[in-house]
């Protein structure tokens, strides 16, 4: 059984401030933030809820895949519902939606991280099982500042369950990512694994995967370099055989994965993944309100494998009209009778189950949020970066060698290994929520989307998410970010 299942607890969830006087008698059966807090047991209950707070909606969920993903080239985000494709137009504004409640939604998990920390001093039990719950919260506070920074620049941090002030000024960039860094640092401490019954939570390799990415977002090169040749020296990981095996349900917590998202599905639990349904094609009752776009089918297709088929993972991404391409068990060709030029995921998908389960609200796919490709890439780019070429080659192969393609030679300049890396990681990471930030850090919005019609009203005005408008009315001595002023 998957670990990190939801327990019934009854915690603060949100909010920076409580309601004060609510009752003038507290219901002395009632679960409180004074009465919880108290053993062992009911530690770990509030760590669960830490965990399961990243399945919230607009975080590791159905919007929050539209969020991380819609904005990039490789998406495209269908006309349902303004507030998904607005963004995804660049012609949104500080009343969207689906920004506002990431934003809330990454605080929930804030609040609960702090309570957690904040909580595990008072009480009695095994010393180094209580540091190890505290550095997983740290772990998991920093994966929602790494939301909002990426998502929003700056906000405010919070680093209390009871924060100096009911309204928080914003931090600066430089204080938002010291905190993460420290985060992820802390929790380098970590065990580097856990027995069966613990499987899911947090490691000094997921600690040091993110600190390590952290780093690579803010240019910090060497330490970047650094982290990522730790793990992979380690020698804890290896690539699966078939990328696929890193988005099915039969391949979880493999040899690959480094953090992922535990989903599961009874009649006790609700924590299952919403990714199937919401972009699963009308005729099983999905949504579909993203689809692949032609620039990301076209790139798949630029290079063939040293038996001159086509690249592995497009077979592993898409199903499209190919010979014997199938879907929920109906051969493609009859399922889009009416549209052969229709291109649905397999990602994620459960395109391989019968129709009747295909259209049901849930899968039990986990979300692998980082695993050694990533690192494996993310150390190519630090390596290449720093003019170490030999290094950041021989990474990238390794993820190439995978895919059938013929190794790189050692005569790339350092532009060309960028942007073989840069070509990889669109391919490796599609529909993942990578593309649309490797964009802004790597700070060609201007050239991506300078000939796409569709989305010419992008510049870098939309880099960031406005601050919810809410959150500004609420909060006096909360700005809204410059370029939205």
């Amino acid at each position: 059984m998957k670990a990190l299942k939801i327990i019934s607890i009854f915690i603060v969830l949100v909010g920076f401030t409580s309601c004060e006087d609510f009752l003038d008698e507290q219901d002395p059966s009632q679960i409180t933030n004074a009465t919880f807090w108290n053993t062992e047991n009911e530690l770990e209950k509030g760590l669960t809820a830490t965990y399961s707070a990243l399945k919230q909606t607009y975080l590791w969920s159905s919007q929050g895949y539209k969020n991380m993903n819609s904005r990039g080239d490789d998406i495209v985000a269908r006309l349902q519902n303004p507030q998904i494709y607005r963004p995804d137009l660049f012609t949104n504004d500080p009343s969207n939606t689906f920004a506002r409640d990431m934003w809330k939604e990454s605080y929930i998990l804030i609040y609960r991280a702090n309570q957690v920390i904040d909580n595990a001093v008072g009480i009695q039990m095994d010393e180094t099982r209580k540091n190890e719950i505290i550095l997983e919260a740290k772990f998991l506070r920093g994966l929602a500042y790494f939301v909002l920074a990426t998502n929003f620049k700056q906000v405010p941090l919070i680093v209390s369950s009871v924060p100096e002030t009911k309204f928080p000024e914003k931090a600066t960039e430089e204080e938002l990512w010291r905190q993460i860094e420290t985060d992820f640092q802390d929790a380098t401490q970590l065990p580097n694994d856990y027995s069966l019954d613990k499987t899911g939570h947090a490691t000094s390799w997921a600690a040091k995967a993110f600190l390590g990415k952290a780093y690579l977002y803010n240019e910090k090169w060497q330490l970047a370099a650094d982290t990522f040749k730790d793990i992979i020296d380690s020698g804890q990981f290896s690539l699966v055989e078939n990328s696929y095996y890193n988005w099915d349900e039969s391949h979880e917590n493999n040899s690959e994965s480094i953090f992922e998202i535990q989903y599961t599905f009874s009649s006790v639990s609700s924590q299952h993944n919403q990714r199937a349904v919401h972009f699963a094609p009308a005729g099983v009752g999905g949504y579909y309100v993203l689809s692949p776009s032609k620039w990301i089918f076209e790139e798949f297709q630029k290079e063939k494998t040293v038996d001159g088929d086509i690249d592995p993972r497009m077979y592993d991404t898409f199903i499209w009209n190919y010979p014997e391409a199938q879907i929920y068990q109906v051969p493609f060709k009859d399922f889009f009778a009416e549209d052969l030029d229709y291109i649905a995921w397999k990602k994620f998908q459960l395109w391989d189950k019968p129709i009747s389960e295909a259209s049901l609200w849930r899968s039990e796919i986990n979300e692998r949020i980082m695993r050694l490709s990533h690192v494996l890439l993310m150390h190519a780019e630090s390596e290449a970066e720093l003019g170490n070429l030999p290094s950041a080659i021989s990474s990238t192969n390794s993820i190439r060698e995978r895919a059938n393609l013929s190794p790189l030679n050692g005569d790339l300049s350092q532009e060309e290994i960028l942007a073989e890396i840069r070509h990889q990681r669109a391919l490796e990471f599609h529909f993942e929520g990578e593309r649309w930030y490797d964009i802004i850090r790597w700070g060609i919005g201007d050239d991506v989307f300078l000939n796409n019609l569709e989305r010419s009203d992008y510049t870098q005005k939309y880099d960031y998410f406005p601050i919810p408008q809410e959150e500004i009315d609420a909060n006096p001595n909360l700005d809204q970010n410059p370029a939205w002023e």
